[in-house]
C-alpha cells in the first residue's frame, strides 16, 4: 500500500465525507485524493455507503475477498485478510453474479450453523471488484437455433455465442471463448470464440485447451525461429576468445534415458591437498539468448518449458535446446563453469565461476550408471575409462548429502507417477519413477552449484534471481500436526525451523505403508517455493542462499543468473535497470513456473484416465489419498487416482474439515490413509475424471483389502 493510500485508510477508521477528508490532508491534491480513493474503493479496501461516507470495509461489516463457486449454486469467499474463522458462506441467490475465482466484496450477515453445531459466517456479494478472467474454454452445444458455450468447469454458468461471433466454430467443438458481457439479472452471459481447439471429447483437443488455459503455446514467433536457425549448428571459432579450454577433460553428462537437452555436465579431480575439485560446467545459453533479443523475448514470456508423456513445449527453439546448446558427446560446447573444492568431510572451501569450453566424453545414463555403481561388468568395461571417477563421483555425493541431512534439510522424495507412451503417443504403461544412487548423486552436485553461486551473488550484493522457500504456516504445520499424532508423532508447530521433527516423520513413513500419505500431507503443509530478487533462504534444504543456476535450456531464472554472475565477473557495475530486469523476472518465472505445473498436472490426469480405460469394472486395493464433503480420493499403487463420491457411499456420512476425515453414525470413518478396495466405474480421457465405488468384501464389509 503506498504511502498517501495507508494514510487514507487509517483516517477513514470513522465514516466522513470525501469533503472532510479533504480537509484532513490540506497538502494532497484533489484529483490526486480522488485517485487514490478509488484504488481503494476498487480494491474493496474503503467503503462508500448510500450516504456518501466513505469508511473502512469492516466498519459497514464488508470484506473482501475471492469467490469460490461450487456446482450446486452456493459458494464461498476466501478473505483477503486470512483469520481462524475459515470461508464465508454465500447461499444460493447471494452471489451477485459473481463467478469463480472474481475478487468480491461482500456484506457480512448473521449466518446459520453447520452440521457440527458451530456458527457459520455467512455474506452477501455486494460487488464484483475484479472478474477473474475474460476467457473460458468449453464445448459449443445447440440450444434450439442458439448456440450456447458449456464450460468445462460446471462452476461457471452457459453463455451465448452469437452466430456473427462463432468464427467458425460447429456444435461439439470445443473452444476458448472471450467474454463480451457477464450478463444481469435474467439476460444471459455472451462471448465470442477466440479459438477452437478440435472434437470435444478428445484428448488431443483436451490437451490443447489445457495448454491455452494456462498461456502455453507451441509455435514461436517468426522472428524468433528466424534467430534460432541464424545461429547454425557449431560454435564460432571467436566465442572461445578468454574462455578456460575444458575440451581435454574428462566431462561427462548423466541424465534420463529419453533425455533430449543436455544442459550439466560434471567432473571430479582430486587435488593434492586431500580435497577434491568438483567441476559443475552448464550450456552457456546466455551467449547467444542476448537481452532484448527475440529469442530472449520469448523464453521471458514462456520462462520455462512444459513437459507431458512423449512431449515438449520448450523455453528455446529446438535448435538451441536439442542443438548447439545441448551438452552432447564429441561436440564443443559453450558453458558456464563452477568449480568446487570440497573436503573429505562434504565442505566446500573454495568456490570459483568461469566462462569455458567443454567435449563431453560421454552421453551418460542414470539407469547405466546406476547399473555400474551395482558392479555390472559389461558396462563398467564399456566405460572403463570413466568408472572409477563415477564411483568416486557417488561417495562424494554420499558425504554431501550426509552433510546437508545433518544441517536439518528435509528428505522430501515423494514418488511421481511416471507415464510410459508408444509411438503413437498411448499411454502403455503407469508406475512410479525411481531415484537411484545417480539421480541422487547429480541433484547433490547441482544443489552445490546452486548454492555456490548464491552465496557469492548475495555477498557481494549483487542483483540476482533467488529461489526462496519461506517457512511453513503455523496454522497448516498444526492441522499437519494433529493429523501425525495418532502415529506416535509429536511434531511442535511453533518451531518450524526444527525440521528434525519434520524429517523423522519422512524416514519412519518410507517403511510403514500405514503412514505413506503423511509425507504428501507435509508437503501440502508447506510453503510453495517461488522466485525472488532478495534472498530470504530456503526452508526445506535449509540453505541459507539459493537460487537456480544449472538449467537454463529450460528454465528462465537460470539464464537471469548467468546474466548477471558473468557482469559480476567482469566487474562491469550494475545498473537499476538490473535490479529491475531481476525483479520482474521473478515475478513472471514464478506466474508461469506455476501455470506449467497445473498444465502438467491436468495432462497427466488425461493420460492416467486413458490408461485406466482397459480396466473398467475391475477391483483394486487403494488408500484414500484425500478427503473432501463431495468424496473421497483414492490412490491406487500404480499411481492413478480417483474419485469416490458422497452419495455411492453407504449411508450418511458428514464431513470433519479438521480431521480430514467423513464419518456416519455406524462409526466408519474414512480419512487419509484408509485402506479402501474399490471398482473402477469411470475413466475419462477427454475430462481425466476417474470414478470408484466401493466394493464390498464378500462378507458385505467395506474398508477392508479387495479379496484375490
Amino acid at each position: 500500500m503506498q504511502q498517501l493510500d495507508r494514510e487514507i485508510f487509517e483516517l477513514l477508521a470513522r465514516p466522513m465525507r470525501i469533503e472532510e477528508l479533504r480537509r484532513l490532508l490540506p497538502g494532497i491534491g484533489k484529483q490526486e485524493l480522488k485517485t487514490c480513493v478509488q484504488r481503494l474503493t476498487q480494491s474493496g479496501q474503503i467503503v462508500k455507503n448510500k450516504k456518501n461516507r466513505l469508511a473502512q470495509a469492516a466498519h459497514f461489516g464488508c470484506i473482501a475477498g475471492t469467490y469460490l463457486a461450487t456446482e450446486r449454486g452456493f459458494g464461498f469467499v476466501a478473505p483477503d485478510e486470512k483469520d481462524d474463522r475459515g470461508d464465508i458462506f454465500i447461499p444460493p441467490q447471494a452471489g451477485g453474479g459473481a463467478w469463480q475465482g472474481d475478487h468480491v466484496l461482500i456484506q457480512i450477515r448473521e449466518g446459520g450453523r453447520r452440521r457440527d453445531g458451530a456458527p457459520r459466517r455467512e455474506g452477501e456479494v455486494v460487488r464484483i471488484l475484479e472478474r477473474s478472467r475474460e476467457e473460458i474454454v468449453g464445448a459449443v452445444r445447440r440450444r434450439g437455433k442458439t448456440c450456447v458455450l458449456e464450460p468445462a468447469s460446471k462452476k461457471f454458468p452457459e453463455i451465448i455465442l452469437p452466430k456473427a461471433h462463432l468464427n467458425g466454430a460447429q456444435p461439439g467443438d470445443r473452444v476458448a471463448v472471450r467474454m463480451m458481457y457477464y450478463g444481469e439479472g435474467k439476460v444471459l452471459p455472451q462471448a465470442a470464440v477466440t479459438q477452437v481447439f478440435g472434437e470435444n471429447g478428445t484428448m488431443q483437443a483436451s490437451i490443447a485447451a489445457i495448454l491455452h488455459e494456462n498461456g502455453i503455446y507451441e509455435a514461436f514467433s517468426p522472428e524468433t525461429a528466424a534467430q534460432a536457425q541464424s545461429l547454425g549448428d557449431r560454435i564460432p571459432l571467436d566465442a572461445l576468445a578468454g574462455r578456460r579450454d575444458l575440451r581435454d577433460e574428462l566431462i561427462f553428462t548423466i541424465d534420463g534415458d529419453s533425455a533430449k537437452d543436455f544442459d550439466d555436465a560434471i567432473s571430479l579431480t582430486p587435488l593434492e591437498n586431500g580435497r577434491v575439485l568438483l567441476g559443475v560446467h552448464i550450456a552457456d545459453v546466455s551467449h547467444y539468448v542476448t537481452p532484448g533479443s527475440p529469442l530472449d523475448d520469448d523464453a521471458y514470456r514462456r520462462s520455462t518449458s512444459v513437459y507431458y508423456p512423449g512431449h515438449v513445449v520448450p523455453m528455446l527453439p529446438f535448435a538451441l535446446s536439442d542443438g548447439l546448446c545441448s551438452l552432447v558427446p564429441g561436440e564443443d560446447r559453450l558453458t558456464f563453469s563452477a568449480f568446487l573444492e570440497i573436503g573429505a568431510d562434504g565442505r566446500r572451501h573454495k568456490a570459483e565461476f568461469s566462462k569455458s569450453v567443454i567435449c563431453s566424453k560421454a552421453r551418460m545414463t542414470y539407469n547405466n550408471v546406476n547399473k555400474i555403481l551395482d558392479g555390472d561388468a559389461e558396462l563398467t568395461e564399456k566405460y572403463d575409462f570413466l568408472t572409477e571417477t563415477v564411483k568416486k563421483m557417488a561417495e562424494l555425493a554420499d558425504v554431501l548429502r550426509k552433510r546437508r541431512m545433518e544441517r536439518g534439510a528435509l528428505d522430501l522424495d515423494i514418488p511421481e507417477a511416471e507415464i510410459t507412451v508408444d509411438e503413437q503417443g498411448e499411454p502403455v504403461a503407469l508406475g512410479y519413477r525411481t531415484r537411484g544412487r545417480a539421480e541422487k548423486m547429480i541433484e547433490e552436485f547441482m544443489l552445490q552449484a546452486n548454492e555456490a553461486v548464491a552465496e557469492y551473488m548475495d555477498k557481494h550484493g549483487n542483483p540476482a534471481v533467488f529461489r526462496v522457500h519461506e517457512n511453513p504456516d503455523p496454522e497448516k504445520l498444526r492441522v499437519f500436526a494433529q493429523f501425525a499424532r495418532p502415529f506416535g508423532y509429536r511434531i511442535d508447530p511453533s518451531k518450524p525451523q526444527d525440521t528434525k521433527q519434520l524429517q523423522l516423520v519422512l524416514d519412519k513413513a518410507a517403511d510403514d505403508p500405514r503412514q505413506r500419505a503423511l509425507p504428501t500431507l507435509l508437503l501440502r503443509s508447506l510453503a510453495r517455493a517461488r522466485y525472488a530478487e532478495e534472498n530470504l533462504g530456503h526452508y526445506g534444504l535449509q540453505a541459507k542462499y539459493y537460487l537456480h543456476f544449472t538449467s537454463p535450456i529450460r528454465r528462465y531464472p537460470d539464464l537471469a543468473t548467468h546474466r548477471m554472475l558473468q557482469k559480476a565477473l567482469s566487474g562491469d557495475a550494475f545498473t537499476r535497470a538490473d535490479y529491475e530486469f531481476c525483479e520482474n523476472a521473478a515475478s513472471q518465472s514464478t506466474t508461469r513456473e506455476l501455470a506449467a505445473d497445473t498444465a502438467e498436472r491436468d495432462i497427466d490426469k488425461l493420460f492416467i484416465a486413458a490408461y485406466m480405460e482397459q480396466f473398467l469394472g475391475q477391483d483394486f486395493d487403494g488408500e484414500v489419498s484425500g478427503v473432501q464433503a463431495f468424496g473421497l480420493f483414492v490412490s491406487l499403487p500404480n499411481g492413478a487416482e480417483g474419485l469416490i463420491r458422497i452419495e455411492s457411499l453407504p449411508g450418511y456420512f458428514e464431513y470433519d474439515d479438521q480431521k480430514m476425515a467423513l464419518t456416519n453414525r455406524a462409526g466408519v470413518r474414512y480419512t487419509i490413509g484408509t485402506p479402501v478396495c474399490v471398482r473402477l466405474v469411470a475413466a475419462n480421457r477427454a475430462s481425466g475424471q476417474i470414478d470408484f465405488v466401493l466394493t464390498p468384501t464378500p462378507h458385505g464389509k467395506v474398508n477392508e483389502t479387495c479379496p484375490d
